[in-house]
Formats: C-alpha cells, sequence, structure tokens
C-alpha cells in the first residue's frame, strides 16, 4: 500500500524514483523486524529496573528536536513543524520512541507504589507531572494529535494501575480545560474543530482532505478499484501515504479491504489485552495495557479522521501507513508483547 500510495509522488519529488518511499520503508521493516526479535528475547524486567533511565532518554529526544540537529519542516500555510532529528541523514520522531517511553516508566512508577497509588499526591499527580512536561515538548513541536494520545493512553494506565475513578475524572476535568483552553486562542485548530461541526450536517462540505477521502472511499465500493488503480492517489489527496493511506487503502481494495484491515487491528487488540490479562506480574499487565492502547487509540483515530468522524489530525496509521520512526517502534513495542507472553507462557509450562 505504501508503493501503490506513494508512487506518482516520488515520481514528481524524488526525479522520477517512484521506489523512494518503498524503499524507506522496507529498510525501517527490516530494521523493525530485527528490533521485534530482539525485543522478544530480551526479558521486560530490565525494563523496569531501569525505566527511569528510559523516560530520561525519551524526554531528551523531545528536547534535541529544538537542537542543531533537529529537522523541520514548514506546512503550506506557514507554520513551522520541529518533531524530526538527523543524524548521519537519517530521520528520526522522537515522539515514537516517547510514547514506548512514557508506558514503560508510568507502568513502573503505578506497580511500584502498591497501596499508594489510591493517593492523589502520591499516586497520580507525580505520573500526572510527567505526562505535563511531556504534553509540553510535544505542543511546542506542535505536535497536538499525539500529546493528546499520550494522554490518553496514561489515562488508561492509571484506571488500570487502581487509581480511584474520582481521581481520574478530576484529572481529565483539568486536562480537558487546559486543552480547551489552547483550541480557543489557535485559529488553526478553531478552524479544524469548525469543519469537523460542519461536516456532521454537511459531510461533503468539509475541508478538503476530507472530501477528497470520502469521494475515494466512496469509488472503492464493495471489492474496490484494484491495487495500483487509485485516482485520488493522483494528487488530488495530500499525504496519500501517510496519514490519509486508510483512503487509498479503501479506494483500490473496497470495503472487503478496508473491513479486513480493521478486523486485524482488532484481533491484535484482543491479543494484546489477553497477554496482559495472563501476564505474571502489575508491571507486565501495565506494560501490556499501555502498548496495546497506543496501537488501538492511534488506529482509532487515523480511521475516524479518514472517514470524517473525527476533527482532522496528523495520526498515521500503525504498521500500515509511510514513516520509518513509527513502523520500527511499533514492531519493538510488538517485540516487548511477546516477550511478556514469552515469559507467561514459561511460566505455565513450570506450573
Amino acid at each position: 500500500m505504501v508503493y501503490s500510495s506513494s508512487n506518482m509522488l516520488a515520481y514528481e519529488l524524488y526525479d522520477e524514483n517512484v521506489y523512494r518511499y518503498v524503499t524507506v520503508q522496507l529498510f525501517a521493516c527490516l530494521l523493525g523486524l530485527i528490533g521485534m526479535f530482539a525485543a522478544s528475547y530480551f526479558p521486560y524486567q530490565y525494563y523496569h529496573r531501569y525505566a527511569k533511565q528510559i523516560l530520561l532518554l525519551s524526554l531528551m529526544s523531545l528536547v534535541l528536536v529544538f537542537s542543531p540537529i533537529g529537522y523541520s519542516v514548514r506546512s503550506a500555510t506557514g507554520q513551522e513543524f520541529h518533531r524530526w532529528i538527523r543524524i548521519a541523514g537519517m530521520q528520526f520522531q522522537p515522539v515514537e520512541l516517547t510514547k514506548l517511553g512514557l508506558v514503560i516508566y508510568v507502568s513502573h512508577s503505578l506497580s511500584s507504589k502498591g497501596d499508594k497509588i489510591h493517593s492523589l499526591t502520591r499516586g497520580v499527580l507525580p505520573n500526572i507531572f510527567i505526562l505535563a512536561i511531556t504534553f509540553i515538548l510535544l505542543y511546542k513541536q506542535p505536535d497536538f494529535g499525539s500529546a493528546v494520545l499520550l494522554s490518553l493512553a496514561v489515562i488508561v494506565l492509571l484506571f488500570v494501575g487502581g487509581a480511584r475513578p474520582s481521581q481520574i475524572i478530576l484529572v481529565v476535568g483539568i486536562a480537558c480545560f487546559f486543552i480547551y483552553s489552547s483550541i480557543q486562542g489557535d485559529a488553526y485548530k478553531m478552524q479544524r474543530i469548525q469543519d469537523f461541526l460542519n461536516s456532521l450536517k454537511h459531510p461533503y462540505e468539509t475541508n478538503y482532505q476530507v472530501t477528497q477521502s470520502l469521494n475515494a472511499l466512496a469509488l472503492g465500493g464493495v471489492f474496490g478499484a484494484g491495487v495500483g488503480n487509485s485516482i485520488y492517489k493522483l494528487f488530488y489527496l495530500p499525504y496519500p501515504h501517510t496519514d490519509f493511506i486508510f483512503a487509498i487503502l479503501g479506494e483500490e481494495l473496497g470495503f472487503i479491504g478496508g473491513f479486513g484491515v480493521i478486523t486485524l487491528f482488532m484481533l491484535l487488540i484482543w491479543r494484546g489485552i489477553h497477554i496482559a490479562r495472563r501476564a505474571t506480574d502489575e508491571f507486565a499487565c501495565l506494560v501490556a495495557i499501555g502498548i496495546t492502547a497506543f496501537i488501538g487509540l492511534q488506529t482509532i483515530v487515523n480511521v475516524g479522521v479518514v472517514t470524517g468522524m473525527l476533527p482532522t489530525k496528523g495520526i498515521t496509521l500503525p504498521f500500515i501507513s509511510y514513516g520509518g520512526s513509527s513502523l520500527l517502534i511499533s514492531m519493538v513495542s510488538i517485540g516487548v508483547l511477546l516477550n511478556i507472553s514469552r515469559g507467561m507462557e514459561s511460566q505455565e509450562v513450570r506450573g
């Protein structure tokens, strides 16, 4: 799908090299497979021991996007995005590492507190403080969508980790207030919200991206136009290989293909929850839930945006969208899940 959705764009931007994007993605996939295999054999208990160091590394990588090795791009609206670091000609998006790093740290924190998790000041707020630092760093990039996803994943971990519902409601209420305040002061974000609200009444009178996405999905019908036969990848739909790849997938593979992909994600999420429920200790359970929550929430947001059910936000579809950093860390995360599952199976054998 990366090749099919990106070949014409690559032809235009990279001197007729139609394989530019898929070559990069294949290289990231190879690194991801190596990382997944290594992580599946690396004992997850070490993440518990070095959780603070992993978090520090994640936060430092977010700061580095504003350093000389940071790489920024300017959008068509003139907004500058600081989301990448470039080393030896290779780019990496630190937010992907931060997703896994924050899950590991919060899981470590919650599993180490015992009954203190029921305390707002000693159990919940220390984790919210770390989340707030991460949120601010992402907001400055700006990457508001990833910041919200991180917040939702941490809330899921707090709930599963034993925080009181009243404490979670209080934290969510305060967070919603600050998020609402930040959106109100940003004309660009307010415009996206207005477009979304208008689209609920008139689906085909929303912003350009979502209109073209809906057109692509409609054209795909039940069985699709066939792989490689998309019309809307021909410069009608911006970012056809990243944020809106599901629209191209739906156009080429139809409802059957789109439903099949969603079913695969549902199976993956179910297995992640299954691993978490049968984990041998609380830390492993929380890490499994955190990884599963990230993959699930990111999938829901991406498909929701593509189908016009959520406001437009630049969130990639895990494992499918073009993006080396996302693919690499997602596969390493699956390796961590596999290692937790491996430990669970060996415990059953010993039992």
